[in-house]
Order: C-alpha cells, then sequence, then structure tokens
C-alpha cells in the first residue's frame, strides 16, 4: 500500500493516478486509487460506522492500494465537534496507514516528496 498525503488541491490525485500506472505496468496489476480518504471517514462516521474497520478491510482485500488523505491537522481546531473528532479521526488512521504503508509521499505544489520508504516490503 501507498499513502499520498497533503494539503488540498494539492496535485495528490494526479500524482496517484501516475504511480498507479507505474505499478501497473511493473506488474501490479490490482492497483488501484482510493482518493480522498477522508471524506470517505467523514461519511462513514455520519452513517454511525467504524472508519477503522472500513480502512481495514479496504487494505486486507487490495494490499496494492494507493490512497490519498488531506492533511487535516495543520489548520484551526474546528468549532463543531462532529468537525473535531472527523479531523482527529482521520489524523490517527493516516499514522495507522503511514505506519503500515511501503511508501509515503506527501504533494506540496504538484511536487510529491517521499518521506518513507520500507525498503523490505517493496521486495
Amino acid at each position: 500500500m501507498i499513502l499520498i498525503t497533503g494539503g488540498a488541491w494539492q496535485g495528490k490525485k494526479t500524482f496517484a493516478d501516475a504511480l498507479a500506472r507505474q505499478e501497473i505496468e511493473a506488474g501490479k496489476s490490482e492497483t488501484q486509487v482510493v482518493a480522498d480518504l477522508h471524506e470517505t471517514i467523514a461519511e462513514t462516521m455520519r452513517e454511525g460506522k467504524d472508519p477503522y474497520a472500513l480502512v481495514a478491510e479496504l487494505t486486507e482485500k487490495n494490499p496494492d492500494l494507493i490512497i490519498t488523505v488531506n492533511e487535516l491537522g495543520c489548520g484551526i481546531v474546528p468549532v463543531d465537534a462532529f468537525d473535531r473528532e472527523w479531523r482527529e479521526t482521520t489524523g490517527r488512521i493516516s499514522c495507522l496507514l503511514a505506519g503500515k504503508a511501503e511508501r509515503v509521499y506527501r504533494v506540496n505544489c504538484g511536487i510529491a516528496m517521499e518521506i518513507k520508504e520500507d525498503l523490505v516490503r517493496s521486495r
């Protein structure tokens, strides 16, 4: 699994699509992009479901996923209780995913910087 994080509208999806094409060309035919995981987390929480279980299921079913998620913790703390819980949950899930990911990228201004490479898993 590859995790791509960064601010809103910074080029994460464009980078994820390009990376997916490379992965598929390299023989990982099951590679899929899950874009905007933070939005899926919010929707899952609004439905009263467990976002941790959803993410576990997604990553177990397809270990070749490329996931994009917005960084939400760098701005003003929301007044709304739901928004605070969503922001915290998204941050904690992002940390869990980064720990499990083979690679993690941060995208800013359309430029991706690799911030983690797990050499043991990627071989």
